[in-house]
């Protein structure tokens, strides 16, 4: 019988870690790259049988990207992929601008020393047209202008809050006009820290991320109402 998982294929480079690890690392490549749809259902015997592990790494794998946001848990139901529906993308890309801003603040004194590697990963960015290296080199970018927060909480929570929206923003990355306005966000934030201008810097940061709020909430409205002009017209 077919299954939602077929297209999903287990990367080897995740099987050195433990079994829940590789489990962990495996499952969120796949939902995060889109290979396992929003919605799929996550049965233990299949994915025990498709990883070749026991039920136990499974479950607490599930367990763990439950915790993620990227996987719900219902009663008689079992689990499955979450579905981010366009309030859910709203309020992350809330939350994210106030925890990103956040931590910006708190490491802004010491970022200077960090500023020709940023300008460097920009500048990578620019010979790129792969939306998956696109999105590792965005995410690096943001991390390192976290960096000097020092506040593993907030990074660990910025983190968490980025993997729920990463496979939208890996849509966004093919879209030409919206990679090159990020690129010029980039430079814009990257100059106001240089100048030692604070609030410029964190409200450069917003504007970015308020961008890409508008525009995945734009797609997904666009991709609705599409969904629904058949039933309309009928």
């Amino acid at each position: 019988m077919p299954s939602a998982l077929d297209n999903f294929h287990v990367p080897e480079k995740h099987r050195h870690k433990t079994a829940m690890g590789f489990v962990v690392e495996s499952l969120r490549e796949g939902i995060l790259s889109g290979a396992i749809s929003e919605g799929t259902p996550l049965r233990q015997e299949e994915l025990a049988l498709k990883f070749g592990v026991s039920r136990m790494p499974i479950r607490d794998a599930i367990r763990q990207l439950e915790a993620e946001g990227l996987i719900i848990y219902e009663a008689h139901k079992g689990a499955s992929v979450a579905i981010m529906t366009i309030a859910d993308i709203a309020e992350i890309y809330d939350m994210r601008i106030m925890a990103e801003c956040t931590a910006l603040d708190f490491g802004f004194d010491h970022i200077k020393c960090d500023l020709t590697f940023l300008h460097e990963t920009v500048k990578k960015m620019e010979k790129l047209n792969d939306p998956h290296r696109l999105s590792e080199l965005i995410e690096k970018f943001h991390f390192m202008l976290y960096a000097k927060a020092e506040r593993p909480r907030l990074l660990a929570l910025i983190k968490s809050l980025n993997d729920s929206v990463a496979r939208h923003l890996r849509f966004l990355l093919t879209d030409l006009n919206y990679y090159r306005q990020s690129q010029l966000d980039f430079e814009d934030i990257l100059s106001a820290c240089a100048r030692g201008d604070r609030v410029a810097a964190q409200n450069c940061l917003a504007s970015h991320l308020s961008r890409g709020r508008d525009c995945i909430v734009t797609r997904l409205e666009t991709q609705r109402d599409q969904s629904l002009s058949p039933h309309e017209t009928a």
